[in-house]
């Protein structure tokens, strides 16, 4: 927060590009409570208006990404990467409602061995997380799921959806499901 204070002072030049990591090891050893609120990443865009945040997650848990993810961020690019614990889709949809307006990448990775099979970010709703974003975020250009299980027919929506602006779908073979009806189709 007070870094963020700092770059909002009209006495600097104004940035375009802000990389933030957060790592699961760095939230053990330091609290969430000094993360910028909503009113600092207001200041720090009225400075810098063409602002745009990338952020690298690293197992970081669902509960500690809705406390950092304000929705004043000109969230551009995100990465989640998981060796222990697997994003929400409840995240997930809160990254399509409140960055629709600058997300052009989302790369979503994991690595948890778990015999049961992938995470499914749908949980069994007729809504599937990955398929409001593609539709929600206009300017997404690069979609990337690997570890997490993306239902067919729900990719083939997402291409739809994005269509040429989708320069980048990239999805693991093992990742693909299908429902059963559609494979006695296929």
């Amino acid at each position: 927060a007070e870094m963020a204070r700092v770059l909002a002072d009209s006495n600097h030049v104004p940035l375009h590009r802000l990389s933030l990591l957060v790592h699961s090891v760095s939230i053990l050893h330091k609290s969430l409570d000094s993360m910028p609120e909503d009113e600092n990443w207001k200041a720090l865009t009225r400075n810098s208006a063409n602002l745009r945040v990338y952020i690298m997650a690293f197992d970081v848990k669902s509960d500690d990404m809705l406390r950092i993810l304000k929705p004043s961020i000109p969230l551009e690019r995100i990465h989640f990467d998981s060796y222990i614990t697997c994003v929400s889709g409840a995240v997930v949809d809160l990254i399509s409602r409140q960055y629709d307006k600058f997300l052009t990448h989302f790369i979503l990775m994991n690595d948890v061995i778990d015999m049961s099979g992938f995470p499914d970010l749908s949980d069994n709703r007729n809504e599937d997380p990955l398929v409001l974003l593609a539709w929600r975020c206009t300017r997404l250009s690069l979609l990337a799921v690997h570890g997490y299980t993306v239902w067919a027919h729900n990719l083939i929506a997402i291409a739809r959806l994005r269509g040429s602006d989708l320069k980048v779908l990239e999805v693991t073979e093992e990742s693909i499901d299908f429902d059963q009806g559609e494979l006695a189709d296929q």
